[in-house]
């Protein structure tokens, strides 16, 4: 059955906070993690997952810089970054056609899994990511 399951792939380079919300992705995701960019660049490309996860703190450090590494390795793969703090996280998604565009989906960090599913189009009817109230688009 997890064979059935899309595969999320998480990177979290040193000292991330993504082992807490990994564990939560088990139930709806095939979870593939690897704390080594390099590494996990090099899996993106043979290996297609559905989306990869990175930790916010990169994308607050670096930039649209980073998205453009990502998705240069695998154009058809869905990129979000999370921010974790306590019981709740920010799954955040920079908008492909304008870099001042990001979809936010707060959750609490037990229901990360069902807001990767909202943000991927699979809960939602129709896939539009506004339909519960829950999702904004932010200028930043």
């Amino acid at each position: 059955m997890a064979l059935d399951l899309p595969v999320i792939l998480v990177v979290e380079q040193g000292g991330g906070e993504l082992q807490s919300p990994s564990r939560f992705l088990q139930a709806r995701f095939k979870v593939v993690t690897c704390p080594v960019e390099a590494v996990a660049l090099e899996y993106l490309t043979e290996s297609r997952p559905a989306a990869v996860l990175l930790d916010a703190a990169s994308y607050y450090l670096e930039g649209s810089s980073i998205l453009e590494r990502w998705n240069a390795a695998s154009p058809g793969t869905r990129v979000f970054f999370v921010d974790a703090e306590g019981p709740w996280a920010l799954v955040m998604e920079p908008a492909a056609s304008d870099a001042g565009q990001m979809a936010i989906n707060p959750c609490a960090l037990a229901e990360i899994g069902s807001a990767v599913d909202e943000l991927l189009g699979h809960e939602s009817a129709g896939g539009k990511e506004c339909q519960d109230g829950r999702m904004a688009f932010l200028a930043v």
